[in-house]
């Protein structure tokens, strides 16, 4: 669409993101201005970076990204709190605990409000295409305030570092989290408590050896932080009693950069925003205003929408792995019943994984770049030269077309209802994944969940203790088993999956938060493509929870969650039912009855899933 000149327009823009920080910051006081590209987003004076008449979608997104990100630090930020527990005369802690900290502040904004997501990713991609990281041999100058905001911001928002960072992300991904793992695990259940976030960063910046943990019993401020916060205070009073004048010069400034560039409002050439740009930008940002999207990973009671759900307790909730709830020895004699039943399904496997490889393999065609100058001799072009010994020879180089990382969670329902035939299908099923996918080479997760007791448990007996409050939520004791992770070959995991056949093992099921579980898990890998496929036979069901909830309270969070999952999450999400219809929860769903269906089923799920991918990526 062409673009036409409309200073008015511009002015509209401006007036329209000056009114959106002031509302998103919920301060009417705020002051924004427009100038130097280095734009300054603290205090209640806001300098954003300059706008102009041809700027591209991109441009808008990131200067809309650097206000959204100005109105979430003046809206969530505790300017004492965050003195308060910052390093003292420590630079590089006293870095990374500010970027921690803006990653919370954004977080919230984008868990919220997708428009704003957006645009704070567009500003980060932005930033790091023009700043790139890098590596260094020295560890003074390793960028650890970029690696940890990054890091935090993919725990609490589940949205992966910008594709310029990958490869310094990844070179400390491990370390980092093989030494703060349960305290970045835990960041996201403090994102709205400041003060506890703000221990958990500073505990994290221990874990890593950048400086001493702050003393959780010491509430005195440090003297160096009463310092810190009165400089502050003077700094914020000096620059409040300037403003008006910084701003007239901001102001100017942009006039100049106008004129300088050539896109005054005489000058014919001058490209601008559109119309109906700006007036989809405005509609946007007010839409995102009016309606907070319902994150059901927040399992809080306080959700603006969505399903009230909350948990009573998670005291006696366990995540283990398959071998631990089982001897070795029985393990093995479980597995070998498990092989009987797979005995005649042999050929399944092999030509299931011989066409899956076959496709596989076809989305990796590789290609090849003609009439170069040098590479490997292009003999189909040889007459040329015969023909006229004056033509230069001709050259080819053989291109792999990109095809990307995947990753499959097989997450099984361990309900009482699967028992018998179900639960071998499924244990089957997996089993036939697993193999299958391993020798195309797409890494497999395998999940189960359940619960650790009947009627219950453990949660039940403390709600009974505390006098039997009303509506407790969910009110049992999880148990979410790993039977195989992504990273273990088949071989070596192989028998666990004979767990499923153990007797005492299925119990009730709490399909919701076990979906949340696995999809958290795999959010955390690093392959590009990501897909969860579901098991199940129907409805959650768990009569402790019922009882004392609606009788629909476990279904309308299961509903919310696959919504949500469906629509705003990376991860492609697929459901096989075993005896049971479940396309009335998922999209992509099918149902079979009996083994012999397995083959066809996984054949079916997995050709078109690939190959509809394949077809978006030509």
């Amino acid at each position: 669409m062409p673009l036409r000149k409309s200073p008015h327009r511009l002015d509209q823009f401006k007036h329209a993101l000056s009114s959106t920080v002031r509302a998103m910051a919920e301060q009417p006081e705020i002051e924004v201005s427009f100038g130097a590209e280095n734009s300054d987003i603290s205090g209640t004076k806001g300098r954003l970076p300059i706008v102009s008449v041809d700027m591209s979608r991109g441009d808008i997104a990131r200067v809309r990204g650097v206000a959204d990100a100005y109105a979430l630090r003046q809206r969530y930020h505790d300017k004492s709190l965050h003195i308060k527990y910052a390093p003292d005369n420590n630079p590089l802690a006293e870095g990374i605990y500010e970027t921690m900290e803006q990653a919370r502040v954004e977080a919230i904004g984008a868990t919220k409000m997708p428009g704003v997501a957006d645009n704070l990713q567009a500003t980060l991609e932005d930033y790091y295409a023009k700043n790139r990281l890098s590596l260094s041999v020295n560890a003074e100058n390793t960028p650890y305030g970029d690696i940890l905001r990054l890091l935090v911001r993919e725990r609490l928002t589940h949205c992966h570092p910008p594709d310029a960072t990958n490869e310094v992300i990844n070179q400390f991904r491990t370390a980092i989290e093989s030494k703060a793992a349960a305290h970045l695990d835990a960041l996201i259940d403090s994102i709205g408590d400041q003060e506890a976030f703000s221990r958990l960063s500073r505990k994290i910046i221990a874990d890593l050896d950048l400086a001493e943990d702050y003393d959780a019993n010491d509430d005195h401020k440090p003297s160096n932080a009463e310092d810190r916060a009165e400089d502050q205070d003077s700094a914020d009073e000096d620059g409040d009693s300037d403003g008006e004048d910084s701003t007239e010069g901001d102001e100017d400034g942009e006039e100049n950069q106008d004129d300088s560039d050539g896109s005054s409002s005489s000058d014919d050439s001058g490209a601008e925003l559109s119309e109906d740009m700006i007036n989809d930008m405005m509609a946007e940002e007010a839409a995102e205003k009016a309606k907070a999207v319902f994150n059901p990973n927040n399992l809080a009671t306080d959700q603006a929408e969505g399903p009230q759900y909350h948990v009573y307790t998670t005291e006696f909730d366990e995540i283990i792995p398959a071998e631990e709830l089982c001897d070795a020895g029985e393990l093995s004699f479980l597995r070998r019943n498990l092989d009987q039943q797979l005995s005649g399904l042999h050929n399944v496997v092999s030509k299931l994984a011989n066409r899956l490889q076959r496709m596989l393999m076809a989305q990796q065609m590789r290609s090849w770049d003609f009439d170069l100058e040098e590479g490997i001799l292009d003999t189909s072009r040889l007459t040329r030269v015969v023909t006229n010994p004056l033509h230069a020879l001709s050259f080819k180089v053989e291109n792999e077309t990109d095809f990307k990382d995947t990753v499959v969670t097989l997450l099984i329902d361990n309900s009482g209802s699967m028992r018998g035939r179900p639960i071998t299908i499924a244990a089957m099923c997996a089993d036939i994944l697993a193999r299958t996918l391993e020798r195309c080479g797409v890494k497999v997760e395998i999940l189960g969940f359940t619960t650790r007791a009947w009627k219950g448990g453990k949660s039940r007996l403390k709600w009974l203790e505390n006098n039997k409050p009303q509506k407790p939520g969910r009110l049992n004791d999880l148990r979410h088993i790993i039977y195989k992770t992504a990273d273990s070959p088949w071989r070596r995991t192989r028998n666990n999956l004979g767990l499923m056949l153990k007797e005492g093992l299925l119990k009730e099921n709490i399909d919701g938060e076990s979906l949340l579980w696995a999809h958290s898990r795999l959010m955390m890998r690093t392959e590009e493509r990501r897909i969860m496929m579901v098991i199940s036979d129907g409805a959650p069901v768990d009569d402790s929870t019922l009882s004392t909830n609606s009788a629909n309270y476990l279904e309308d969070h299961l509903r919310s969650v696959i919504d949500w999952i469906e629509k705003r999450s990376p991860v492609e999400l697929l459901a096989i039912g075993i005896g049971h219809d479940v396309t009335r929860y998922y999209q992509k769903a099918i149902t079979i009855m009996d083994a012999e269906q397995l083959g066809g089923a996984i054949t079916e799920q997995l050709s078109e899933l690939f190959e509809e991918k394949a077809g978006k990526g030509r």
